[in-house]
């Protein structure tokens, strides 16, 4: 049975104020299918898509869950969710041009983990499988969480950098 070794859990990035927010979907989405985190087809996975109207503009809220498979023993993990409340379309004028934006308050909350034995190849409790992971794959894991972590930290540093080129 596969287990969960927890790199980084409940990280939030908040934003309030104007941005593209199709545009920002897109440019994670892409970064995720880049750093090999999958596609529509392997590896991504939009869990769950929601939109309510509310007095105050639209909410969204939407959570990924994407997989790269580091190896055939462990496979990493990052979950993306997002918390959009208010959004309401606005116009902002940059260097002579009427760009269409959306206003809103926004919340990110990133998490990581890597799955070890992510393919049940042993049973836990099996000596096999604690030879393996504590002798044999322990260098391999440890950098695996290291890629992950970095892989964590350069997404929301992504994010932060895209929603500052939209600071007024």
């Amino acid at each position: 049975m596969s287990e969960k070794e927890i790199v980084g859990k409940g990280l939030k990035l908040k934003f309030v104020g104007t941005f593209d927010l199709e545009d920002l979907y897109r440019k994670m989405k892409f970064w995720l299918d880049f750093k090999g985190y999958g596609d529509e087809k392997e590896g991504f996975n939009e869990d769950n898509y929601t939109e309510r109207m509310k007095p105050n503009g639209k909410q969204i809220e939407i959570k990924w869950t994407c997989k790269n498979e580091v190896s055939d023993y462990c496979t990493a993990v990052l979950e993306v969710t997002f918390f959009i409340l208010g959004v309401t379309p606005v116009e902002v004028e940059k260097e002579g041009k009427t760009i269409k934006l959306k206003k809103a308050d926004m919340e990110l909350r990133f998490s990581a983990y890597l799955i070890v034995n992510a393919n049940d190849r042993w049973p836990d409790d099996s000596l096999t499988n604690r030879i393996y992971k504590k002798h044999m794959m322990k260098k391999n894991i440890d950098e695996y969480k290291i890629d992950l972590y970095n892989d964590l930290y350069d997404m929301m540093d992504e994010v932060k950098n895209y929603l500052e080129l939209y600071q007024f």
